[in-house]
């Protein structure tokens, strides 16, 4: 019985000196962290703010290597994963070299992105250099890449409505100065009863290698509504008569299949619509038909068909 107790005594000894033994590496390795050290790590670059009229080609440098100092817990964070630091290119000088970032200058740039009490003490000494090449702004217009179905009876109501309805690109003048408009990708809207609203992102030709879009989607919203038929019958109008000749066309009025909403068709008039047909535009003399056109419709009809395109006609002299 007294053997079991010296040995149960002799584990929590061991214990006790495992766990005093920890506390005291642990104490020491925080005294050791909270003093001053020089170590070096490295720092993946990121270029921002190009000068207005530049874009970047090329970079002497992706990777800078640099020596710190710090306390050790703020080294400590500076070894584990990957770092990375923003150079600013406006601030880019130019030489008979080419255009640079001098090391102090680098140096500066880095040392206001850390922590306080983190110091650049060395840079590997080197400029960084850029290659450039000069870009021009451009804005244009946007037109959408998009098919709509509509369930039976439903058409659109107005104009597709775009946001933005332009966009600027940037980029050299050979790719930017030939554009004259980008489009969406395209989008399948089937069976539309009611309004919609989609995003589509922009179009990017692979020919564009150098050119940057500064909106790379666009809101596209339209209107659908119900809509009815109706026909109605208008007056052939007949354009360029010989003088001192009048004419009669068989029929005397065309029909025409109009789609729109029904209060707005309810309201319609012959004198809202004009056909008309060209004499000046015979084929022969010998002919006796007269093809006609549809000049003109209210803004608040969907659409209008002629139901026939040409007419018979007799010419008659006054």
């Amino acid at each position: 019985m007294i053997q079991k107790v010296k040995n149960v005594l002799k584990k929590r000894k061991v214990k006790l000196f495992f766990l005093f033994l920890l506390c005291s590496g642990m104490a020491w390795f925080i005294s050791n962290l909270s003093d001053r050290y020089a170590n070096n790590t490295s720092f993946d670059l990121e270029y921002v703010n190009f000068p207005d009229s530049l874009m970047l080609l090329k970079a002497s440098k992706e990777r800078i290597d640099v020596k710190l100092e710090a306390v050790g817990f703020q080294l400590l964070a500076y070894n584990i994963g990957k770092k990375g630091v923003k150079i600013d290119l406006s601030k880019v000088r130019e030489n008979a070299s080419g255009f640079f970032i001098s090391p102090n200058e680098c140096k500066r740039q880095i040392e206001r992105q850390l922590p306080n009490g983190v110091k650049v003490s060395e840079t590997d000494g080197d400029s960084l250099f850029f290659g450039f090449y000069g870009v021009m702004n451009k804005k244009v217009p946007i037109r959408p890449g998009i098919r709509l179905d509509f369930a039976q009876n439903y058409l659109l109501d107005g104009p597709l409505v775009l946001k933005p309805d332009s966009l600027t690109v940037k980029g050299p003048k050979s790719e930017v100065d030939t554009m004259t408009a980008v489009r969406t990708v395209e989008i399948n809207l089937n069976g539309l009863t009611d309004d919609f609203s989609v995003r589509a992102e922009v179009f990017r030709s692979p020919e564009l290698e150098n050119t940057v879009f500064l909106e790379t989607s666009v809101e596209i919203k339209g209107r659908v509504s119900r809509f009815s038929e109706k026909v109605i019958e208008v007056p052939v109008r007949v354009l360029n008569l010989p003088e001192g000749t009048k004419v009669q066309t068989f029929p005397e009025e065309i029909q025409i299949l109009i789609k729109g909403k029904l209060g707005a068709l309810k309201k319609l008039k012959p004198s809202d619509f004009l056909v008309t047909a060209d004499y000046a535009a015979l084929e022969g003399k010998g002919s006796k038909t007269l093809i006609v056109k549809l000049d003109s419709m209210p803004q608040n009809v969907y659409t209008s068909e002629l139901l026939a395109n040409q007419v018979d006609f007799i010419l008659k002299r006054e």
